[in-house]
């Protein structure tokens, strides 16, 4: 008897490396920081409600582990401010640190369908090609719905051209 696994894929590659960045976003920006690990990674923090438990799952191309910190008969809280991003994320650094030492460090791959645009981080539109470093950020598209407007730099989004009237 064959004992092979069925699959059925559920999400394409583009829409899974979307998720992927957004999720390195969290270590980068976001409530993951304290899992940074110096290398690509994407990760999620979470808390429960009064803080009884706090988590952090994260990933690299080569490794996946998640970390839960709590009691186990729930009937304690770990106190105020205890959430995944605290308690948990840098438990995962520690461990992700040692467990990926001495590997080199791979970034993720990206799809085909897929494109890299800088982006103004206040208007979320293309930014201005004289906009500043500091204010703009390159984010990844699914092919054809990145913005098509320009942000203006100094006034915001751009508006259209008049048009001549007869």
């Amino acid at each position: 008897e064959n004992s092979q696994p069925e699959s059925t894929p559920v999400l394409s590659a583009a829409g899974a490396f979307l998720i992927t960045s957004m999720m390195e976003d969290v270590i980068k920006y976001g409530t993951g920081q304290r899992a940074n690990i110096g290398r690509p990674a994407a990760g999620k923090t979470g808390t429960s409600n009064d803080y009884k438990d706090a988590w952090f799952v994260g990933y690299t191309p080569d490794l996946a582990a998640a970390v839960w910190v709590g009691y186990d008969d729930m009937r304690r809280s770990l106190g105020h401010g205890e959430v995944g991003g605290r308690a948990a994320a840098p438990i995962w650094r520690h461990f992700m640190g040692n467990a990926l030492s001495g590997h080199a460090a791979t970034g993720f791959s990206v799809p085909a369908g897929i494109a890299k645009v800088r982006i103004d981080k206040t208007t979320g539109l293309l930014a201005d090609p004289l906009a500043s470093e500091s204010s703009t950020i390159m984010e990844y598209f699914k092919e054809g719905s990145a913005p098509v407007e320009y942000a203006d730099r100094f006034s915001g989004p751009r508006q259209p051209a008049p048009q001549a009237s007869d």
